[in-house]
């Protein structure tokens, strides 16, 4: 009820139009999250899981955007840890302590680092820790 109202205001302001103008533009046209446009609503795909039956991003951008290739080794460590887990190796890693800051609880997730590297031989060689000091660790890296 009043959640539609506010979201519509919001993205009013955003685009710097009126509510008025706002909702007279999003009858014909369609702000698209890729290419950060306003396109015909014609321009997007279906997508019946979302709101107004359309995807945020038009062809145009979706043809556009590069593909992102993933390194096999990361993806290869990723899924020793979780078969690992899944299978009682190692604790999920929300049930233990982050090694860095010892924070438990449910106000962040908790997920392996791989800090030796993502070679075969360290696949396994992991240290819980929260977000936040996973993300410090990941920052450190890139600087050092």
């Amino acid at each position: 009820m009043g959640s539609r109202t506010g979201s519509i205001r919001t993205a009013a302001a955003k685009h710097g139009l009126t509510v008025e103008e706002y909702e007279a533009k999003t009858v014909a046209e369609k702000w698209c999250t890729g290419c950060k446009a306003w396109h015909p609503r014609s321009d997007f795909p279906r997508d019946r899981h979302r709101g107004d039956g359309l995807r945020a991003r038009c062809l145009a951008a979706d043809r556009g955007k590069p593909r992102t290739v993933r390194d096999p080794a990361k993806v290869a460590a990723r899924v020793a840890v979780q078969h690992a887990v899944r299978f009682g190796r190692l604790p999920h890693p929300g049930s233990v302590p982050c090694t860095d800051c010892g924070h438990t609880g449910d106000d962040r997730r908790h997920e392996y680092d791989h800090h030796h590297g993502y070679d075969v031989e360290h696949h396994l060689d992991v240290e819980p820790v929260c977000t936040t000091c996973h993300a410090d660790r990941e920052r450190g890296r890139l600087d050092g």
